[in-house]
């Protein structure tokens, strides 16, 4: 019944058409005085032929209803059987349903990546907070505390924590980033003070001359960034080093004198995961610092080049935009 009246209802318009012509039909029989008969007999045929199409019509129509109503539940795996018309609109409509499948389909297979890469993300980083972890409960089990060594397994602990919250906001579409002119040797003085205790510990000469750079950039975001290379040149320097910072009208370069990065690990090295071969040979690495340090720059809108040689150090230089090229 209910399908009944639904096609009712659609070919309203086309019932009062029909009524429209069978009342000029009768008009014009009557303006040239023709015999009834041949009225009846006209509008019968008309009103026969009418009904048999009416009702080929309507069982197309119930058809159509069930299938679109098995459809419902099945879309996923069936589409191929939507019902065919000779109308265009309705070949449109296919088109729509499967583009809108397309996307759901990409979007399911984002989703999936997402939670993959989460997943791969927490057991690294599971894998490389448990090392500092172990450092402080032997240090805990020992009758004298080495209160320098405890801060700085301490510290490295709070990076990581910073690092899981930094990897979740950085695809979050409410990021507080705010892009304005500030200070870079605040920056650097900032990060270097969190990284004082390991520099005194491991004696590592600091190259830095304090004077006043404006660049475009956000200091919270660029701040976090700094310090995964920072901490990356203080980890693999050797007791007594050097690390030589200096800040340009639109440049920041951290230069060590550490192991180095093999040429071969170079192309890889912001790969999430990848952690070269002194990463490996020095059991210090877990592959992400690098990696969200290279995501925040893009997202930032800066650039950032590595350069290094074995047994020589590394360079990295970071580039920001110059404040002309912004208000163009």
């Amino acid at each position: 019944m209910e399908i009944l009246k639904s096609y009712l209802k659609k070919n309203t318009k086309t019932y009062i058409l029909f009524v429209v012509f069978i009342a000029i039909f009768f008009f014009m029989f009557y303006l040239y005085n023709l015999p009834l008969e041949a009225l009846i007999y006209t509008g019968s045929l008309c009103f026969l032929a009418g009904l048999i199409g009416n009702a080929m019509d309507f069982i197309n129509y119930r058809k159509s209803y069930k299938k679109l109503k098995f459809l419902e539940k099945n879309i996923i795996n069936d589409r191929e059987d939507l019902p065919k018309s000779l109308d265009i609109r309705i070949d449109y409509y296919h088109k729509i349903i499967e583009k809108l499948y397309r996307e759901l389909e990409n979007e399911t297979q984002k989703n999936k990546q997402k939670n993959t890469d989460m997943v791969d993300y927490y057991s690294m980083w599971v894998h490389q907070i448990k090392t500092p972890i172990a450092a402080m409960n032997f240090l805990l089990d020992n009758e004298e505390v080495d209160q320098k060594n405890l801060q700085q397994e301490l510290f490295k602990i709070e990076r990581y924590v910073e690092m899981v919250l930094t990897y979740i906001r950085l695809d979050s579409t409410s990021s507080d980033y705010v892009i304005t002119k500030i200070n870079l040797d605040e920056v650097v003085k900032d990060s270097v003070k969190k990284y004082a205790t390991i520099f005194i510990n491991k004696k590592i000469k600091l190259n830095y001359v304090s004077h006043e750079t404006m660049v475009i950039s956000d200091k919270k975001w660029l701040g976090f960034a700094f310090e995964q290379i920072l901490g990356n040149s203080v980890k693999y320097s050797s007791t007594g080093g050097e690390i030589t910072i200096e800040t340009y009208e639109n440049r920041l370069v951290i230069e060590d004198k550490g192991i180095g990065i093999k040429e071969e690990d170079l192309p890889r090295i912001f790969e999430k995961g990848f952690t070269g071969f002194n990463g490996r040979y020095e059991k210090k690495s877990s592959g992400l610092g690098l990696y969200l340090c290279k995501k925040t720059l893009d997202k930032l809108g800066h650039h950032i080049e590595i350069s290094s040689k074995v047994g020589e150090g590394t360079r990295v230089e970071i580039t920001f935009p110059k404040e002309d090229t912004l208000r163009d």
